[in-house]
């Protein structure tokens, strides 16, 4: 149903791969019981629906295209770059210039390094109550524009997702869809984020939502053992399909286990017996849910409200918010595509 993501990965040839609903689906209900139900069911508890595709190497294959512009090489477009690990800390903006200061996010506080950006034009596509919160605008963007953009909700704000990679995909081997339902786990339900094969990632891999409750039940499992999270998303996969670590491919020596990143940040990474679990927060985000005592707005706005499309000057605003609907990628690309025209309506 979302027709113009489809034609935005036809248009620019990025490679999808049809959702994995073949096989039968499995349920844990609150009664603590197991059920396996018969191939075809898949489709009725899928997150994404039937019919659904992915995209091969995730997100970043589809911003690797538009780096790539016109060239047919596979070679990024010179004039086209990505600043990774800068935020975005003020905006000034006059009738035809903006300049954007930046800070290193890696930084020390001490020490950090700042940068400007100076352009002529500028699109801003992070969640409307992340700029209103996070960014400083001279002169000030508003009053209503800002209203608008701290009532509005960030997309995903109460949820956070887990994937686990393995070294062998072994629930195809077993005839299994991969999708369940989870009413007992913190992981409401799974799904395969990737086969393994032909490109369709790294590493045959499961993902899942873990709601706002579900993040609470992590944080108690986890304690200041980032590495329990491991062992909970794996017993959880173990009691929902039936199946022992040595069918998912653990490793006999699990001693060795490595642990990078943060849930609240760009996400914990935990590696043991072969087997990785990530899991990212957008619940414990600072940046998504830390700075809402600033909003004094009652009443929520709906994605696509006018004040969230409206242009400032040489600002222009996107992002899956700013679009009617309910987000998701196709929310993003119907927003990104109406900013880029009224840009160049604006140039012209």
């Amino acid at each position: 149903s979302e027709y113009v993501m489809k034609r935005f990965v036809d248009d620019y040839g990025i490679r999808t791969a049809t959702m994995h609903l073949e096989g039968e689906t499995v349920a844990r209900t609150t009664d603590g019981r197991r059920h396996v139900l018969p191939d075809g069911a898949a489709s009725q508890y899928a997150a994404c629906g039937g019919g659904a595709v992915r995209i091969h190497g995730g997100a970043a294959s589809m911003v690797q295209k538009l780096l790539q512009g016109d060239n047919d090489d596979d070679v990024d477009n010179p004039d086209l770059s990505i600043e990774l690990g800068m935020r975005v800390v003020r905006i000034e903006h006059g009738e035809d210039v903006v300049k954007i200061s930046c800070t290193n996010t890696k930084s020390k506080e001490d020490e950090c390094e700042t940068k400007l950006i100076e352009c002529r034009r500028a699109i801003l596509a992070a969640p409307p109550k992340v700029l209103a919160n996070t960014i400083e605008f001279d002169p000030p963007l508003p009053k209503k524009k800002m209203d608008a953009m701290l009532s509005t909700p960030t997309w995903m704000e109460d949820y956070g997702k887990v994937s686990v990679s393995f070294p062998q995909n072994w629930w195809r081997r077993r005839n299994f869809s991969a999708i369940s339902i989870d009413q007992m786990g913190a992981v409401s339900t799974w799904w395969e984020a990737c086969s393994g094969d032909d490109g369709d990632g790294a590493l045959p891999t499961l993902a899942g939502f873990v709601t706002r409750n579900g993040a609470k039940t992590l944080n108690e499992k986890m304690g200041s053992n980032e590495a329990a999270l491991h062992d909970y998303a794996l017993d959880a996969l173990k009691d929902l399909y039936g199946v022992d670590a040595r069918t998912m491919g653990m490793q006999k020596d699990t001693t060795d286990v490595t642990i990078r990143g943060s849930a609240d940040t760009d996400g914990v990474v935990i590696s043991k017996g072969g087997i990785t679990v990530t899991y990212k927060s957008w619940l414990e985000d600072p940046f998504t849910n830390g700075l809402d005592e600033q909003s004094t707005i009652a009443f929520p706005r709906q994605y696509g409200d006018r004040y969230l499309q409206q242009s400032v000057g040489p600002l222009f605003f996107a992002g899956t918010e700013a679009a009617h609907g309910s987000g998701h990628m196709e929310g993003a690309v119907v927003a990104a595509q109406r900013a880029a025209g009224e840009v160049m309506q604006y140039l012209s």
